[in-house]
């Protein structure tokens, strides 16, 4: 039940509206006029009301603001490093524009405008769509764990068709002068991290979030964990460390176990040298090697596309290399269709060949 009582000030007087709530204290504000604090008053009840019988849903007790906050707190750290860096810049983009909207307000067309205005100020449609994962993670734990939504609406709204045509694989030759000039590089960290991308298919965040438990020296395997909620690629995967790669990732473990008193299995393979709980930063000396080694239009996801091409020209089937790149979707894997085709090609010309002795068969 609300009351309201009447305060002399120096400056006149003024009404003072109060509302207890059951177990959860008094609101209270001041007006003016008595009208005023009765007006407020029949509001502020009523909403008690709802709130008491459960008629508030949790949507309209949120903002998106606050579904932010809690992301960045519970769940954000559990990500990668690079996911980590991401996602915060995205969020905290999506609380510039939306943050003060109840969750139940945040309806589709408005995040469809959002989106929109990213792809009109010169944004990619890969980087819009990848601003609308990020804020589908936040919405899903909404969803999925604080029960503060019914329906994720990023899942109704259309993300931007990206031109995935970029098929940069490098040739044997390529690939030499890339590993010589990270030999010379300054960076103590950029040749590893390219023989295990070119030999892997890795990305660049799983490989930085590598840490020494994730080595199983007995199998010579890696295993990689991608934790994108919103994204098909997530899970774990095992895959093989080359014969050329493993003694360089031995010395590594031995060198910084000289230089670390206790070496944890939880440790980073690569650590920032500002921060061993960051991973290093490498994309400058990358770009340092790239122009080097003459390569052009070359980025470290190009390796990832690189170590499909020669496993596909090695005669690995599509299916095989999904599972090595971490596909779900078989038609991801389809762009390196036609390296696939070609050595099946051959093998069938070889085999036809063989049976059939090249030359002897007479046209009729």
């Amino acid at each position: 039940m609300a009351t309201i009582t009447k305060i002399e000030r120096p400056t006149g007087a003024v009404y003072k509206a109060r509302i207890r709530k059951a177990g959860r204290g008094q609101i209270s504000q001041t007006f003016k006029f008595r009208s005023d604090a009765e007006k407020w008053a029949r509001k502020e009840e009523a909403a008690v009301e709802r709130d008491d019988s459960g008629l508030t849903t949790q949507g309209q007790r949120h903002t998106l603001a606050d579904a932010i906050d809690r992301y960045l707190t519970e769940r954000l750290p559990e990500l990668a490093p690079g996911t980590r860096e991401i996602y915060t810049a995205h969020l905290e983009h999506w609380r510039s524009k939306l943050g003060h909207l109840k969750l139940s307000e945040l309806h589709p067309g408005k995040i469809a405008v959002i989106r929109d205005e990213l792809r009109a100020a010169g944004r990619q449609p890969s980087s819009c769509n990848r601003y609308l994962a990020a804020l589908a993670a936040v919405l899903t734990r909404c969803v999925k764990h604080w029960h503060w939504l019914q329906l994720n609406p990023v899942s109704q709204v259309a993300k931007l068709k990206e031109d995935n045509a970029r098929k940069r694989f490098l040739s044997e030759g390529e690939l030499q002068a890339l590993l010589a000039a990270c030999r010379d590089s300054a960076s103590p960290d950029l040749l590893l991290l390219v023989l295990l991308a070119i030999s892997t298919g890795a990305r660049r965040g799983e490989l930085l979030a590598l840490r020494w438990m994730d080595v199983d020296w007995d199998k010579a395997t890696l295993q990689l964990r991608t934790d994108n909620e919103t994204d098909t690629k997530g899970g774990v995967r095992v895959l093989p460390i080359a014969g050329a790669v493993l003694p360089l990732l031995k010395a590594r473990k031995e060198a910084r176990a000289e230089k670390v008193a206790r070496l944890r299995d939880d440790r980073l393979i690569f650590p920032s040298r500002v921060s061993p709980k960051q991973p290093v930063e490498i994309r400058n000396a990358f770009a340092k090697a790239v122009e080097r080694a003459g390569l052009g239009d070359f980025h470290f996801h190009d390796l990832r596309h690189s170590a499909a091409s020669f496993l596909a020209m090695s005669g690995a089937s599509l299916r095989e290399i999904g599972e090595v790149l971490g596909h779900r979707c078989t038609q991801t894997t389809r762009r390196y269709a036609h390296l696939a085709e070609s050595h099946t090609h051959s093998k069938v010309r070889e085999m036809a060949d063989r049976l059939l002795g090249q030359g002897q068969v007479e046209p009729s």
